[in-house]
């Protein structure tokens, strides 16, 4: 990655124990786990600000970190699990280090997009991790299987149909994979009243309900709605959505079914993109992370 960001640790210093947890030790996995977690600072060194991200990502739904030490990072492992424990994972985990590398500068500039409140640019990022995960992680998934014939059975029930693309084969991956999780079961919950600008709410409630409840959704993902306030979305009918509002809004097609998003509908696409973008990163970060704790597992046998 080209030097723009630099990584501060505010956790685990050069004196203490468990060095391979340390952010320094250029392990891009561990990169990418200490930023969906909470638990970096980062450097713009083009503009000379720092960004704290203290949002926890890989917790659902997520929370903020309001104080930070070290074991924060043991959330969301087994209780078993002890920071010796992830410290000698990640002092062996280097596998995958390009993808992790290809991912990490979009995950960094979605989380300062937010911080900066330019959620249409934080939006266009997280788009492009979404389109990053949707073919590498279930090929990383399935590679911890010991059984060959059992990944080859695996792969080939993600494969439906030939004329599906990545994004396809991505959503039925998740589905058998993590169907039986928690956070699968659950629903995220889209909040209008974060719209800073009241005015905004009404109408961006409309346009988010119309792609819910029209083609191709067709409502079937739709667990509950508060006029104007709130919709709530099934896990996966949640991923269903982000496709469609990135189609619609980026193509300009007329004459379809399709119903496009014009720029006279959203005159305020920060506003717009503003309830979705932290859900959007909570999804992405929860498959990330899921992958981080299968290899965590696999591991130790």
């Amino acid at each position: 990655m080209i030097n723009r960001y630099t990584y501060e640790d505010p956790i685990f210093k050069a004196s203490t124990k468990n060095q391979n947890l340390r952010i320094e030790s250029s392990n891009k996995i561990l990169n990418i786990f200490r930023l969906i977690s909470g638990t970096i600072n980062c450097t713009d060194t083009y503009e000379n600000k720092v960004y704290k991200f203290r949002e926890n990502y890989s917790n659902f739904p997520f929370t903020t970190n309001e104080k930070i030490n070290q074991s924060v990072v043991l959330n969301n492992f087994p209780d078993e699990v002890k920071l010796k424990d992830l410290n000698e994972y990640f002092k062996r985990s280097r596998f995958n280090s390009k993808f992790y590398g290809s991912i990490e500068p979009e995950i960094i500039k979605c989380l300062i997009a937010v911080k900066k409140n330019n959620h249409l640019e934080a939006f266009f990022y997280l788009y492009g991790i979404l389109e990053g995960i949707s073919y590498s992680i279930p090929l990383i998934y399935v590679s911890k299987n010991n059984n060959y014939d059992k990944t080859y059975k695996q792969l080939q029930s993600f494969f439906n149909n030939e004329q599906d693309g990545e994004l396809a084969f991505f959503k039925r991956f998740i589905t058998e994979t993590f169907k039986k999780e928690d956070f699968f079961k659950s629903t995220i919950d889209i909040d209008f009243n974060t719209i800073d600008r009241t005015e905004l709410r009404e109408a961006y409630y409309k346009i988010y309900l119309d792609k819910v409840s029209n083609k191709p959704m067709n409502g079937k993902d739709l667990k509950g709605q508060t006029l104007n306030q709130e919709i709530k979305l099934s896990f996966i009918g949640f991923y269903d959505f982000i496709i469609i509002i990135r189609n619609r809004f980026f193509h300009l097609t007329k004459g379809t079914w399709q119903n496009n998003l014009s720029s006279t509908e959203i005159l305020f696409p920060d506003y717009f993109f503003k309830p979705i973008v932290s859900h959007g990163l909570n999804w992405v970060s929860l498959i990330i992370f899921e992958i981080i704790k299968v290899d965590f597992e696999k591991g130790k046998n």
